[in-house]
């Protein structure tokens, strides 16, 4: 082009220069302005026109860069719908870029809406997926109003766990099962306890017994017990015996007894039958048994205050496989032979007096 320029002559320089200066509105108007202030009598009018030109030319000019500039933002993103629909609109009319770009900065960096929880905490009642969050049975969560999340709402794990509702329920029932379980061990325990109690009044009257045959000369025979009596002794004896048929009466449930069945309840306690010697003998035995059997009934007792009722009696089953597993005495078993021998009794009473220990030790001798 400047080799072109070079070889114009003056004249087409001339005549070039001219068409430019006339295609540039603002330097015409600047020239005007000029021409106008060399005359003597500037006009006003024109100076303003001229003003007027040049400010709307610089506008038009500047506007060109603003919707260049703007034009090469907006196409660095291609992905946003907002910054497309404005391209297009700069494009179409270049001279609104200004106000298309402040509109689209408005949409595009309005403040977002503020997201607020819903509700109480919840509880997962099985494995689920909520939007991007996972949770699992039991998992605790929350639900939040979000107008910015897919959906309108979004799902906050807490990270803590509870009880789902049938979990719950299953507890419940294993709650109630376990207090059914304990109350009826506590009503068995209370029950065994007063039949401890029972044998610890009968074994102290048959201690008074005792010492009224042995030391105060009670009389007792079946002829003497059935004839009248004016021995103190023998008198307390019958009125202790007779309590202690009573006790045996209360300790358990009868219905209506008639006057034989009574006698013969009232003579459970003691049998007045018998001579004092056979008496003396009899409450002996009568009280060894009433030991072991108040001894059984007192851990009996503790065990169904420290158990539930479904344990003691898987302890019970326990028990009575090993009883039956030592139920008859060992056959040729030296020891035990010499036992009885010195206790001048069978080896069948001899094992049918022992308890499970015992007869443990005697067969694993």
């Amino acid at each position: 082009m400047q080799q072109k320029e070079e070889q114009m002559g003056l004249l087409a320089r001339l005549g070039k220069g001219i068409q430019n200066l006339r295609s540039d509105p603002e330097r015409m108007a600047r020239l005007q302005m000029g021409f106008n202030t060399m005359r003597l009598n500037p006009d006003p009018n024109i100076a303003a026109s001229a003003a007027n030109t040049i400010k709307m030319a610089q506008q038009k000019r500047q506007s060109g860069v603003d919707a260049n500039s703007t034009i090469a933002y907006l196409n660095t993103m291609p992905n946003n719908p907002l910054a497309q629909q404005a391209l297009k609109a700069i494009q179409a009319n270049p001279a609104m870029a200004k106000d298309i770009f402040s509109s689209f900065l408005s949409n595009q960096f309005k403040p977002r809406a503020m997201s607020k929880n819903i509700g109480s905490i919840q509880v997962a009642q099985n494995d689920m997926t909520v939007g991007d969050t996972q949770l699992k049975a039991g998992d605790q969560y929350t639900i939040t109003y979000d107008p910015n999340a897919n959906g309108g709402y979004s799902v906050t794990n807490l990270g803590t766990s509870a009880l789902t509702q049938e979990q719950e329920a299953t507890l419940a029932s294993k709650t109630e099962l376990d207090l059914a379980d304990r109350q009826r061990s506590n009503a068995l325990a209370e029950k065994t306890f007063k039949q401890f109690q029972s044998l610890d009044e009968q074994s102290a009257s048959l201690k008074e017994i005792r010492v009224l045959l042995e030391q105060e000369g009670a009389d007792t025979g079946i002829i003497r017990s059935r004839l009248p009596t004016f021995n103190a002794a023998t008198a307390g004896l019958r009125n202790i015996a007779n309590q202690l048929g009573i006790q045996i009466i209360n300790s358990a449930t009868f219905g209506a007894l008639s006057a034989t069945e009574l006698r013969l309840a009232l003579e459970t306690g003691f049998p007045q039958n018998l001579g004092p010697k056979e008496a003396i003998k009899y409450i002996d035995a009568k009280l060894a048994a009433q030991a072991k059997l108040r001894s059984e009934l007192l851990k009996k007792a503790n065990k169904l205050q420290r158990m539930p009722f479904s344990e003691y009696t898987l302890e019970l089953e326990k028990e009575l496989e090993q009883e039956s597993m030592v139920a008859m005495p060992p056959k040729n078993n030296q020891k035990l032979n010499a036992a009885a021998l010195a206790q001048g009794v069978s080896v069948a009473e001899l094992w049918a007096d022992m308890n499970t220990a015992q007869r443990q030790a005697f067969i694993g001798n």
